[in-house]
């Protein structure tokens, strides 16, 4: 990471050699002065495409501009040592992700960003009125910078509820799931998936099927996804969403299905998850949940339920008691009732770089 300069009046001599250094990791890679045209949204994504800057990076370099009464598109495009003056005390974050960006980056941002306007693709930076509140209530500084949207985004500002689980789920496991997600649309509660195999399809087609919303968050951009016919006609027709918080032209990555756990969780007010594995994406979307405070309804299946142990200690509670049948009417009163359990909170994964 590049040291922050510090102003010659705050450093003196130690200023200029900082300003030198900083100087030289941005002239190794190119600069991106002399771009004053670009908006904040070009500016986010040309950080995000940059190498070695992640979401928490984005978040600093837009705290620092801020803090420095300035928009990010000037202090991107600013000369280093004007830079280097507007940056604030401990924005060495802010300051490495800014040396990072260079014009190549500029315009391959600007170039991807017509291409997924072209394709109905919406961005919404945190500032805009589209932004989902819960993402920066339940994800901080690992907030999104950038969310893109294909569909009705107006859906995100709803009480949601998720259904996601194992793609390799027993047939009961696809009748609960289906259950959920029919009790949810039922009563117009829109539906996040995750857009996966197994449990996250069947939610997503009983969510279309009774003529309910939907939701898919997805691990990767949206000019590479390829939804199923019947979730393209929802999107064409309004009654789903598509999101990602990836660069449009990002493929499927493992590392981005993990990151995606935690938005599909923001978005819910409640999170259902059917036959968790003991490691995987959705038994980790029930312990971030949890950590968000959220209510989770788990199906152990076919999982030894003593390998689940951790997640009912922590607060979950099973979508169907022992002994008992699908209830909607329960699931819906839990879901009604969703309350923050911020007092019984345990923290079961480590935080986001």
């Amino acid at each position: 990471m590049v040291a922050l300069l510090r102003t010659p009046a705050q450093g003196g001599h130690e200023s200029g050699r900082l300003a030198t250094q900083v100087e030289l990791v941005a002239g190794k890679r190119g600069t991106a002065e002399g771009r004053a045209s670009v908006d904040e949204t070009t500016a986010i994504l040309a950080l995000l495409l940059s190498p070695g800057v992640g979401f928490v990076s984005v978040q600093s370099a837009l705290a620092a501009s801020r803090s420095a009464r300035t928009s990010l598109p000037a202090l991107l495009t600013a000369p280093v040592r004007r830079r280097v003056s507007l940056l604030p005390p401990g924005a060495e974050r802010a300051a490495d992700a800014l040396a990072r960006c260079t014009a190549h980056h500029m315009a391959r941002a600007a170039k991807l960003l017509e291409r997924a306007r072209k394709a109905g693709i919406e961005a919404h930076t945190p500032e805009s009125r589209a932004y989902p509140a819960p993402l920066i209530r339940f994800l901080g500084s690992s907030a999104p910078p950038l969310l893109f949207t294909l569909g009705r985004a107006a859906l995100l500002a709803e009480d949601c509820a998720a259904v996601v689980g194992a793609r390799r789920v027993s047939p009961r496991g696809k009748t609960f799931a289906a259950a959920c997600a029919g009790a949810f649309s039922a009563e117009g509660i829109p539906v996040v998936s995750g857009g996966a195999r197994g449990v996250d399809t069947v939610a997503q087609d009983t969510a279309i099927a009774r003529h309910g919303n939907l939701v898919v968050a997805l691990p990767q951009g949206l000019l590479t996804y390829r939804p199923s016919r019947s979730v393209a006609k929802a999107v064409g027709q309004g009654a789903a969403v598509l999101v990602s918080e990836f660069p449009p032209d990002a493929p499927w990555e493992t590392h981005a299905a993990v990151t995606r756990n935690a938005v599909i969780s923001a978005l819910a007010r409640l999170v259902c998850v059917i036959e968790p594995r003991k490691t995987g994406g959705s038994i980790r979307t029930a312990r971030i949940a949890l950590n968000q405070g959220k209510s989770v309804l788990v199906h152990v299946g076919w999982a030894a339920a003593a390998r689940l142990d951790g997640l009912f200690a922590a607060g979950a509670m099973p979508l169907v008691p022992k002994g008992a049948t699908f209830n909607a009417q329960r699931l819906l009163t839990v879901w009604r009732d969703a309350a923050a359990l911020t007092n019984h909170r345990v923290d079961l994964f480590e935080p986001r770089a």
